[in-house]
């Protein structure tokens, strides 16, 4: 009778086991997919996004502001920086963040150089998605 019993669960499992076969299908009827392409165009067609800079220096002079673009991109090439006119002063501003987590990570190094440098919101280039 016990293994008969043990015959029975056994023969159950193993068709449970077996019986297990096919894919998923995923039905989209909410219309995620057609959400995700407008997502896609709205970036491509706009090309800037809500994001982080970090701000090295901030001057009225706009040849004051070149010279100091020219000597951080000496001081590092692999920077991205960007002048931003925001009345009355020119900001220099470094980066293209999407998260304040990488654009702290970044400006540790740049405290060395630039000790007043902080992170800001701004618009913020979205690269080719």
């Amino acid at each position: 009778m016990k293994s008969a019993f043990c015959l029975f669960v056994c023969i159950c499992s193993s068709a449970l086991v077996f019986s297990q076969s096919g894919g998923v299908r995923i039905h989209d009827y909410a219309g995620a997919q057609d959400l995700v392409e407008k997502h896609k165009y709205f970036n491509r067609e706009h090309s800037q996004v809500p994001g982080w800079r970090i701000q090295v220096h901030s001057t009225p002079s706009m040849n004051e502001a070149k010279q100091e673009k020219s000597k951080l991109l000496r001081y590092s090439a692999d920077l991205n920086a960007t002048i931003v006119f925001e009345a009355p002063n020119y900001k220099l501003r470094v980066g293209n963040y999407r998260n304040r987590f990488d654009a702290y990570r970044d400006m540790q190094d740049l405290l060395i150089a630039y000790p007043d440098a902080f992170i800001c919101k701004d618009l913020v280039n979205v690269k080719g998605q």
